[in-house]
């Protein structure tokens, strides 16, 4: 039932931005989603689902090279090259 009234809701917000009763705030958007609004977002064009810092940034906990959203070992050492999955290459 909440699904509904804030479908109605976002709709109505909708229709009076198109309207031009309504003007979206631009100091406040976020283009890419990430929670972090375009003014303080250094990295735009944040990946959907991806855990990101202060900044924006996608977050890469073990700094290998690949966001953790896509990172099939996450805990891959500092020292080790690593694939497009984050995984140790073996030398």
């Amino acid at each position: 039932m909440n699904k509904i009234y804030i479908y109605i809701f976002l709709s109505i917000i909708g229709m009076m931005v198109l309207a031009g009763c309504v003007t979206p705030n631009t100091a406040q958007l976020d283009s890419d989603h990430d929670g972090v609004i375009n003014s303080r977002d250094v990295c735009p064009n944040t990946p959907p689902m991806a855990l990101v810092d202060k900044y924006g940034c996608a977050l890469d906990s073990d700094h290998d090279g690949v966001i953790d959203l896509y990172d099939k070992c996450p805990n891959t050492p500092s020292t080790d090259l690593v694939n497009k999955n984050g995984c140790s290459i073996k030398k």
